[in-house]
């Protein structure tokens, strides 16, 4: 074969080949898209998750279905984020647990916190409340470690997430004094037995303790955010004790890895554009959630920085992987 013909050859394949794939990144979304919550209904990531759903249905023009996949401290969901195909069409809601905390607290994981996902976008920020029942006789952190410290055995503290296991850690790391960690399925779940007298403390995220304050359940003994939340400005921060101490969990958006840059690029213009508008900010406000549209590429150095972090803190802490 002559060198013309085999320029020619080459080329006739390219045009075969190349327009398919490139069409269909153009195109995207064509279809449904479906944005996997690894927690259920209700809880921080859900309730981030779920606005932008709804604004990015109308901005592409397609239905956003949200799939709550909860279990085993957001690893089922995940792992599913994980094996989808990368085409753009199955988003997975990532966050501080998933994709940092998780990797210290499981020997094992069926996913790589590192390798398997690409950074979209990131959506929101929040950090975690100490929250026990109204007619508790600590009222702040400062009392409620003298009580723990006089008790004949670690006083059990529950939670429905690795972030609220992580936080105390914290605690237990800047205060010296042991717990003894009770998990469950869900915050809700967590709180819903602080209330009917079952443990006397929850780590909950802020969003999800706001509502028990201003019922007046429960009251709230710090918040793990450098500042105080605007939602509860009565509320102290750890920092306010223990000057420089804080845990703030991001919430974003990944897809699988090898999903193409060019639908990278498209799903962050329009997470952007929703994150900006009043809806979705009131809606956030709500919820108790910081609004954080990052690029993918300060999501990815966010979620190295973090998985670093985190790992530190459970090590110090003495956490087992189970």
């Amino acid at each position: 074969m002559t060198m013309t013909k085999t320029i020619f050859a080459a080329l006739t394949l390219a045009a075969a080949l190349s327009p398919v794939g490139a069409f269909a990144q153009a195109d995207f979304p064509s279809r449904p898209i479906t944005i996997i919550v690894p927690y259920g209904p209700g809880s921080a990531t859900d309730n981030t998750a779920r606005p932008i759903a709804q604004a990015l249905s109308k901005s592409l023009g397609q239905s956003v279905i949200i799939d709550n996949k909860a279990g085993a401290n957001g690893v089922i969901g995940t792992q599913a984020g994980a094996r989808a195909k990368p085409d753009g069409y199955t988003l997975l809601v990532g966050s501080s647990t998933t994709l940092a905390a998780n990797a210290g607290l499981f020997k094992t994981l069926p996913y790589d916190t590192q390798k398997d996902f690409q950074a979209v976008s990131g959506l929101g920020s929040t950090s975690m409340m100490f929250l026990v029942r109204s007619d508790f006789a600590a009222k702040d952190i400062k009392s409620f470690l003298a009580y723990a410290s006089k008790q004949s055995a670690p006083v059990p503290v529950a939670y429905g997430s690795s972030s609220a296991q992580v936080a105390l850690a914290l605690l237990t790391k800047i205060s010296g004094v042991k717990f003894t960690a009770i998990p469950y399925k869900g915050t809700p779940q967590a709180i819903t037995d602080l209330l009917g007298g079952q443990v006397p403390v929850a780590i909950v995220d802020v969003g999800n303790g706001v509502p028990h304050l201003k019922s007046g359940k429960a009251n709230a003994l710090a918040v793990s955010a450098a500042t105080r939340s605007t939602a509860a400005p009565e509320v102290p921060t750890l920092a306010e004790t223990w000057p420089g101490t804080q845990l703030v969990t991001w919430i974003g958006l990944v897809a699988p890895a090898g999903t193409p840059m060019t639908i990278v690029e498209k799903l962050n213009a329009a997470i952007t554009s929703a994150l900006a508008s009043p809806e979705v900010r009131q809606q956030y406000a709500a919820a108790v959630t910081e609004v954080e549209p990052v690029s993918h590429q300060e999501l990815t150095r966010r979620m190295q920085r973090d998985r670093t972090l985190w790992l530190e803190l459970i090590k110090e802490a003495g956490i087992q992987p189970e």
